[in-house]
């Protein structure tokens, strides 16, 4: 099954969206879009294969396939922009008003519950009709 995140919200801090699946909502925070630039740029849109991925910092979360001219792009806890280095960082509400999500942990514990090991990932932006 194929899962799409959806940005909405680019700022010069953090780029903001969300992930909807079965009925439930998860936010995502990422780096701003800088050129694709490795461990300080969102990555470009597009489809991506995620598998299982872990290591010592980062247990039991996913990693994005061939991102172009990246490596070892996660999914995982975050709740700020800086606590990703070009990955995704899933939380759950917003924080109102804030370029940040909170709830990480308690989100990605959610995210494994529902998520199959290997999915693939749509990456765009919101467009209005």
């Amino acid at each position: 099954m194929d899962f799409s995140l959806i940005r909405f919200a680019y700022g010069s801090s953090a780029t903001l969206g969300r992930l909807s699946l079965y009925g439930r909502t998860f936010y995502k925070v990422e780096r701003p879009w800088l050129g694709n630039r490795p461990f300080e740029s969102c990555i470009p849109e597009g489809l991506y294969l995620c598998e299982p991925y872990s290591s010592a910092k980062y247990p039991n979360v996913w990693e994005l396939k061939k991102v172009p001219d990246r490596s070892t792009i996660l999914i995982h806890a975050a709740n700020y922009a800086s606590d990703v280095q070009g990955g995704i960082g899933i939380g759950m509400p917003l924080a109102p008003g804030a370029w940040w999500v909170t709830q990480s942990r308690k989100a990605m514990k959610e995210l494994r519950g529902v998520l199959l090991p290997r999915f693939e990932l749509s990456v765009t932006h919101y467009i209005s009709e």
